[in-house]
């Protein structure tokens, strides 16, 4: 079943503090040239995180705490500076075997149209936007990989935002 939570102050202040003083100063870099090409553009860059690092360690323990979620292990975890202003790009996750995802907002303009827009199939076999979810500093998203999903700076009003973006897998 398809379903979105979100969670308002993820992190305890002190941490969210720490991380966006890191997630402001490490290098980033644009997706491969596929992937660019695939989505018609350039409109994230990333910084992988270390598989096993402490950062996801806290996550997951946060995870478990706030979304009643546990049995899973990280696929991939990265910070991503995402500004995606010329278009919309729904897409879903999963051909990279996640079952879910979480998204933390960590630093940018707090806004409607700076979050994400998730969407549904319509009859016609086109993605209509279904809800959004506004940006707001320190914000969780979490969701099951089957739902398609874009940043929303494209409907104006948005600026560059950084967050911190997790694929996860369920264990069992």
């Amino acid at each position: 079943m398809s379903k979105v939570f979100v969670k308002e102050n993820f992190f305890p202040l002190e941490i969210y503090n720490f991380i966006v003083k890191e997630i402001l100063s490490v290098e980033y870099k644009p997706p491969p040239k596929e992937s660019r090409e695939q989505y018609q553009g350039n409109y994230w860059n990333t910084h992988y995180l270390p598989k096993g690092c402490e950062l996801q360690t806290k996550m997951k323990e946060l995870v478990a705490e706030h979304f009643y979620f546990d049995d899973f292990s990280y696929i991939d975890s990265c910070y991503t500076m995402v500004g995606a202003a010329d278009k919309p790009r729904p897409h879903i996750d999963q051909s990279i075997g996640a079952t879910h995802q979480l998204l933390i907002y960590m630093h940018g303009e707090e806004s409607r149209n700076n979050g994400t827009g998730f969407y549904h199939v319509t009859d016609d076999d086109q993605l209509e936007l279904s809800y959004h979810v506004g940006f707001k500093k320190n914000r969780a998203v979490f969701w099951t990989s089957d739902i398609y999903h874009a940043p929303l700076q494209w409907a104006g009003g948005g600026s560059f935002r950084y967050s911190i973006a997790s694929f996860l897998k369920k264990s069992s």
